[in-house]
């Protein structure tokens, strides 16, 4: 069943995601809560790291180009994915960050302001990071990783992207 299940580009897309999500959200703990980096800078280095992985994985996973990675397709990758997620995390996180404080500070008072304040970001960031799927699925299936004609040559793969 989950061999079957697997087939599913839908189902390997979503399996890539929850792991760039666990890199992502991990790296911006990290650098905002144990660095003191300003959240803007935080997101924006985990969300690089994560684009690159997420590269890589929708690459050879997802959509299973037996090509070798190019630097234009990574690039366009990037572009997409980049743009995506700043428009959608930053607004949706300094749009939300604060209605989920408050939701929890207000509605769970044993939570400590450090915790409401951890909880909150990361609630915000998984809220753009959800708005973002189905902009990066969409772009990544018509634009990044679109299926090449079955006739064309490896070399004939690079001037195509």
């Amino acid at each position: 069943m989950l061999k079957s299940l697997w087939e599913h580009k839908k189902v390997r897309f979503v399996c890539a995601g929850t792991i760039n999500a666990v890199v992502d959200l991990s790296i911006l703990n990290v650098l905002v809560f144990e660095f003191q980096l300003p959240v803007w800078l935080g997101n924006t280095v985990a969300v690089c790291v994560a684009i690159t992985m997420s590269y890589f994985l929708n690459h050879r996973i997802v959509f299973r180009h037996k090509h070798n990675p190019n630097i234009k397709q990574y690039l366009k990758f990037f572009l997409v994915t980049g743009v995506g997620v700043t428009v959608s995390q930053t607004i949706i996180i300094y749009l939300t960050r604060s209605t989920f404080y408050s939701l929890l500070h207000n509605h769970v008072p044993t939570l400590s302001s450090g915790i409401d304040s951890k909880l909150s970001l990361n609630m915000a960031k998984i809220t753009g990071a959800l708005v973002g799927m189905v902009w990066n699925y969409l772009f990544y299936t018509y634009v990044v990783f679109k299926r090449l004609p079955v006739d064309t040559d490896v070399e004939d793969i690079t001037s195509l992207v």
